[in-house]
Protein backbone atom coordinates (compact mmCIF):
# COMPACT_ATOMS: atom_id res chain seq x y z
CA UNK A 1 0.00 0.00 0.00
CA UNK A 2 1.37 3.42 -0.95
CA UNK A 3 1.87 6.12 1.71
CA UNK A 4 -0.98 8.17 0.17
CA UNK A 5 -3.40 5.26 0.38
CA UNK A 6 -2.24 4.51 3.90
CA UNK A 7 -3.05 8.09 4.93
CA UNK A 8 -6.53 7.78 3.35
CA UNK A 9 -7.20 4.49 5.15
CA UNK A 10 -6.04 6.00 8.44
CA UNK A 11 -8.04 9.25 8.05
CA UNK A 12 -10.46 9.81 10.96
CA UNK A 13 -14.05 8.80 10.30
CA UNK A 14 -15.32 12.21 11.46
CA UNK A 15 -13.70 14.02 8.55
CA UNK A 16 -15.36 11.54 6.19
CA UNK A 17 -18.85 11.87 7.67
CA UNK A 18 -20.26 14.34 5.09
CA UNK A 19 -18.93 12.16 2.27
CA UNK A 20 -20.41 8.99 3.81
CA UNK A 21 -23.78 10.69 4.33
CA UNK A 22 -23.84 11.76 0.69
CA UNK A 23 -22.86 8.25 -0.43
CA UNK A 24 -25.57 6.72 1.77
CA UNK A 25 -28.17 8.97 0.14
CA UNK A 26 -26.77 8.28 -3.34
CA UNK A 27 -26.55 4.50 -3.04
CA UNK A 28 -29.55 3.69 -0.83
CA UNK A 29 -32.64 5.02 -2.68
CA UNK A 30 -33.77 3.17 -5.82
CA UNK A 31 -32.71 5.82 -8.33
CA UNK A 32 -32.85 3.75 -11.52
CA UNK A 33 -35.28 1.21 -12.93
CA UNK A 34 -33.16 -1.79 -12.03
CA UNK A 35 -33.07 -0.77 -8.37
CA UNK A 36 -36.78 0.04 -8.42
CA UNK A 37 -37.61 -3.44 -9.77
CA UNK A 38 -35.33 -5.03 -7.20
CA UNK A 39 -36.96 -3.05 -4.38
CA UNK A 40 -40.44 -3.97 -5.58
CA UNK A 41 -39.83 -7.72 -5.89
CA UNK A 42 -37.75 -8.01 -2.72
CA UNK A 43 -40.30 -6.04 -0.71
CA UNK A 44 -43.27 -7.96 -2.15
CA UNK A 45 -41.70 -11.38 -1.57
CA UNK A 46 -40.52 -10.54 1.96
CA UNK A 47 -43.89 -9.01 2.80
CA UNK A 48 -45.65 -12.14 1.56
CA UNK A 49 -43.29 -14.46 3.46
CA UNK A 50 -43.58 -12.41 6.63
CA UNK A 51 -47.20 -13.46 7.15
CA UNK A 52 -46.74 -17.27 7.46
CA UNK A 53 -43.41 -16.83 9.22
CA UNK A 54 -44.91 -14.53 11.85
CA UNK A 55 -47.88 -16.86 12.34
CA UNK A 56 -45.54 -19.82 12.87
CA UNK A 57 -43.36 -17.92 15.35
CA UNK A 58 -46.36 -16.59 17.30
CA UNK A 59 -48.07 -19.98 17.68
CA UNK A 60 -47.61 -21.89 20.92
CA UNK A 61 -47.73 -25.24 19.18
CA UNK A 62 -47.32 -25.92 15.46
CA UNK A 63 -48.47 -29.35 14.32
CA UNK A 64 -46.98 -31.09 11.33
CA UNK A 65 -50.03 -30.33 9.18
CA UNK A 66 -49.96 -26.66 10.17
CA UNK A 67 -46.24 -26.44 9.42
CA UNK A 68 -46.80 -28.05 6.03
CA UNK A 69 -49.60 -25.61 5.26
CA UNK A 70 -47.38 -22.65 6.20
CA UNK A 71 -44.59 -23.96 3.97
CA UNK A 72 -47.04 -24.43 1.08
CA UNK A 73 -48.36 -20.93 1.67
CA UNK A 74 -44.79 -19.59 1.46
CA UNK A 75 -43.85 -21.58 -1.65
CA UNK A 76 -45.09 -19.12 -4.34
CA UNK A 77 -42.82 -16.33 -3.03
CA UNK A 78 -39.65 -18.40 -2.58
CA UNK A 79 -38.45 -18.42 -6.24
CA UNK A 80 -39.18 -14.70 -6.63
CA UNK A 81 -37.32 -14.01 -3.40
CA UNK A 82 -34.23 -15.91 -4.54
CA UNK A 83 -34.17 -14.45 -8.05
CA UNK A 84 -34.58 -10.91 -6.69
CA UNK A 85 -31.93 -11.32 -4.00
CA UNK A 86 -29.21 -12.18 -6.53
CA UNK A 87 -29.14 -8.75 -8.28
CA UNK A 88 -29.37 -7.10 -4.86
CA UNK A 89 -26.13 -8.83 -3.87
CA UNK A 90 -24.49 -7.98 -7.18
CA UNK A 91 -25.43 -4.34 -6.70
CA UNK A 92 -23.94 -4.36 -3.20
CA UNK A 93 -20.66 -5.80 -4.44
CA UNK A 94 -20.51 -3.30 -7.31
CA UNK A 95 -21.14 -0.43 -4.89
CA UNK A 96 -18.49 -1.62 -2.45
CA UNK A 97 -15.95 -1.91 -5.28
CA UNK A 98 -16.79 1.58 -6.56
CA UNK A 99 -16.41 3.06 -3.08
CA UNK A 100 -13.05 1.37 -2.57
CA UNK A 101 -11.89 2.67 -5.94
CA UNK A 102 -12.97 6.13 -4.77
CA UNK A 103 -10.53 5.65 -1.87
CA UNK A 104 -13.17 5.15 0.78
CA UNK A 105 -11.71 2.79 3.37
CA UNK A 106 -12.89 -0.81 3.30
CA UNK A 107 -14.99 -0.66 6.47
CA UNK A 108 -16.84 2.50 5.43
CA UNK A 109 -17.38 1.13 1.91
CA UNK A 110 -18.88 -2.08 3.31
CA UNK A 111 -21.15 -0.18 5.73
CA UNK A 112 -22.41 2.13 2.98
CA UNK A 113 -22.92 -0.53 0.32
CA UNK A 114 -24.93 -2.81 2.62
CA UNK A 115 -27.67 -0.19 3.01
CA UNK A 116 -29.87 -1.56 0.21
CA UNK A 117 -29.39 -5.15 1.39
CA UNK A 118 -30.79 -4.20 4.78
CA UNK A 119 -33.41 -1.63 3.80
CA UNK A 120 -35.16 -3.37 0.90
CA UNK A 121 -36.10 -6.67 2.60
CA UNK A 122 -36.74 -4.89 5.90
CA UNK A 123 -39.29 -2.55 4.26
CA UNK A 124 -41.34 -5.44 2.89
CA UNK A 125 -40.98 -7.59 5.99
CA UNK A 126 -42.09 -4.78 8.30
CA UNK A 127 -45.15 -4.11 6.18
CA UNK A 128 -46.05 -7.81 6.08
CA UNK A 129 -45.63 -8.32 9.81
CA UNK A 130 -47.67 -5.22 10.62
CA UNK A 131 -50.51 -6.39 8.37
CA UNK A 132 -50.66 -9.93 9.79
CA UNK A 133 -50.37 -8.59 13.35
CA UNK A 134 -53.32 -6.27 12.78
CA UNK A 135 -55.62 -8.66 10.89
CA UNK A 136 -54.79 -12.02 12.54
CA UNK A 137 -57.77 -11.75 14.92
CA UNK A 138 -60.48 -11.17 12.28
CA UNK A 139 -58.73 -13.62 9.95
CA UNK A 140 -58.95 -16.41 12.54
CA UNK A 141 -62.76 -15.94 12.70
CA UNK A 142 -63.21 -15.75 8.91
CA UNK A 143 -61.27 -18.92 8.06
CA UNK A 144 -62.85 -22.37 8.52
CA UNK A 145 -62.28 -23.69 12.03
CA UNK A 146 -60.36 -26.75 10.82
CA UNK A 147 -58.10 -24.82 8.46
CA UNK A 148 -54.44 -25.25 9.56
CA UNK A 149 -53.80 -21.52 9.35
CA UNK A 150 -56.86 -20.77 11.49
CA UNK A 151 -55.69 -23.32 14.07
CA UNK A 152 -52.25 -21.68 14.19
CA UNK A 153 -53.83 -18.24 14.60
CA UNK A 154 -56.07 -19.42 17.43
CA UNK A 155 -53.10 -21.10 19.13
CA UNK A 156 -51.03 -17.93 19.08
CA UNK A 157 -49.43 -17.19 22.42
CA UNK A 158 -50.04 -13.45 22.30
CA UNK A 159 -46.40 -12.74 21.45
CA UNK A 160 -47.08 -11.09 18.11
CA UNK A 161 -44.66 -8.14 18.62
CA UNK A 162 -41.79 -10.53 19.36
CA UNK A 163 -42.75 -12.76 16.43
CA UNK A 164 -42.88 -9.73 14.13
CA UNK A 165 -39.41 -8.54 15.17
CA UNK A 166 -37.95 -12.04 14.74
CA UNK A 167 -39.59 -12.37 11.31
CA UNK A 168 -38.01 -9.12 10.09
CA UNK A 169 -34.58 -10.14 11.39
CA UNK A 170 -34.82 -13.61 9.83
CA UNK A 171 -35.98 -12.34 6.45
CA UNK A 172 -33.23 -9.71 6.28
CA UNK A 173 -30.59 -12.27 7.28
CA UNK A 174 -31.83 -14.90 4.82
CA UNK A 175 -31.99 -12.30 2.04
CA UNK A 176 -28.33 -11.57 2.73
CA UNK A 177 -27.56 -15.29 2.38
CA UNK A 178 -29.50 -15.56 -0.89
CA UNK A 179 -27.68 -12.53 -2.30
CA UNK A 180 -24.19 -13.97 -1.91
CA UNK A 181 -22.00 -14.94 -4.85
CA UNK A 182 -22.34 -18.63 -3.95
CA UNK A 183 -26.12 -18.34 -4.07
CA UNK A 184 -25.87 -16.79 -7.54
CA UNK A 185 -23.60 -19.65 -8.65
CA UNK A 186 -26.05 -22.24 -7.28
CA UNK A 187 -28.93 -20.57 -9.11
CA UNK A 188 -26.93 -20.48 -12.37
CA UNK A 189 -26.08 -24.19 -11.96
CA UNK A 190 -29.76 -25.04 -11.44
CA UNK A 191 -30.69 -23.09 -14.56
CA UNK A 192 -28.05 -24.91 -16.62
CA UNK A 193 -29.26 -28.28 -15.35
CA UNK A 194 -32.88 -27.38 -16.09
CA UNK A 195 -31.90 -26.23 -19.58
CA UNK A 196 -30.09 -29.54 -20.25
CA UNK A 197 -33.11 -31.51 -19.05
CA UNK A 198 -35.37 -29.43 -21.28
CA UNK A 199 -33.20 -30.05 -24.33
CA UNK A 200 -33.07 -33.78 -23.55
CA UNK A 201 -36.86 -34.00 -23.31
CA UNK A 202 -37.29 -32.00 -26.50
CA UNK A 203 -34.86 -34.18 -28.53
CA UNK A 204 -36.57 -36.02 -31.41
CA UNK A 205 -37.15 -39.69 -30.82
CA UNK A 206 -35.80 -42.23 -33.34
CA UNK A 207 -38.44 -43.63 -35.68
Amino acid sequence: MSPANARIEAEPAGSRLPVLLWLAWRFLPPLDRRDQRTLMWIAVSCGYLAAPLTVGLAAKHVSGLTLLSLVCLSAPALPVWWVSAIPLGERRRETALALRQARINTRSAAATSIGRQLAYPAAGAILGTVLITVVHGPLAHVLPKQAPLAIALRNSAGRWPLAAVLSVILLVALTAVLSTARSAEAYAALRRRAARLGRREAAPQPQ
